[in-house]
């Protein structure tokens, strides 16, 4: 999941979610890229406002069950698990299960 956030809160060990561009569309960071202190620092010479970066954050109890109900509903006529729609709603529940630390 991405998140985007202000380059001035970035910290060390965060990875970017998108690549980070320069004015003129130059990638200076790839997408994947852990931060450090050095490439921080560069960002916040070079003024790039915010940044995106993965958010592995284990889920709420509440927000599982809501994730979960979201699914369930727009998958509802799925069929089963052999379809290509049942093979992604199987591939999202799985995410969402991992999201929530049951796996």
């Amino acid at each position: 999941m991405k998140k985007c956030i202000p380059t001035a809160d970035a910290e060390e060990g965060m990875v970017l979610a998108k690549p980070v561009e320069s004015g003129k569309g130059m990638v200076l960071c790839a997408e994947g890229t852990p931060l450090t202190g050095d490439i921080i620092e560069r960002f916040n010479q070079m003024a790039i406002p915010e940044i995106y970066i993965e958010n592995e954050e284990e889920l709420s109890e509440e927000d599982y069950i809501i994730f979960k109900e979201r699914l369930e509903k727009r998958f509802f006529l799925a069929g089963d698990h052999r379809s290509l729609l049942g093979k992604l709603k199987k591939v999202l529940l799985n995410r969402l299960e991992l999201r929530k630390g049951l796996q």
